[in-house]
């Protein structure tokens, strides 16, 4: 009993010494923390922050159905600028601007160039006629009938 009373009331002395130790470490931490830090530490806890109780109420001059006429006004306002601008204007061929942009953004995903006319219908005749090789494309349309 002795052999083991010794070694526990050592380890239990040194833990106690330990913990003081780290207590005032942490307690000089927390003094030497940022600015910040307090603001951070009422909003983890959940401080700070009104009740449902202590909601504001809305000022009579605010109420959200007399604000809407101004807003309406406002709103009619803003619309007859835009449309008395020039640049709010459409194009006249929008369905063939947007055709020429698809072409030029399918071309330059595909790797070619973004004139979509770089090959003639006769360049690519020559093209086709140049890997014709009569036994291949014949052996090709005797194996799909």
């Amino acid at each position: 009993m002795k052999n083991t009373t010794i070694p526990l009331l050592s380890v239990s002395i040194l833990l106690i010494a330990g913990c003081s130790n780290s207590f005032t470490r942490v307690r000089a931490a927390i003094d030497q923390a940022p600015d910040w830090y307090d603001g951070r530490r009422k909003e983890i806890r959940g401080e700070g922050y009104p009740k449902l109780a202590e909601v504001q109420e809305i000022p009579a001059d605010q109420l959200p159905g007399k604000t809407l006429p101004a807003a309406a006004a406002r709103v009619d306002i803003l619309q007859a600028y835009f449309d008395a601008n020039e640049r709010a204007e459409p194009p006249v061929d929008v369905a063939g601007q947007m055709a020429v942009l698809l072409k030029r953004v399918e071309a330059e995903f595909a790797g070619l160039p973004a004139d979509p006319d770089f090959l003639t219908q006769e360049e690519i005749a020559q093209i086709e006629a140049a890997f014709n090789v009569p036994r291949v494309t014949e052996g090709l349309k005797v194996r799909r009938k």
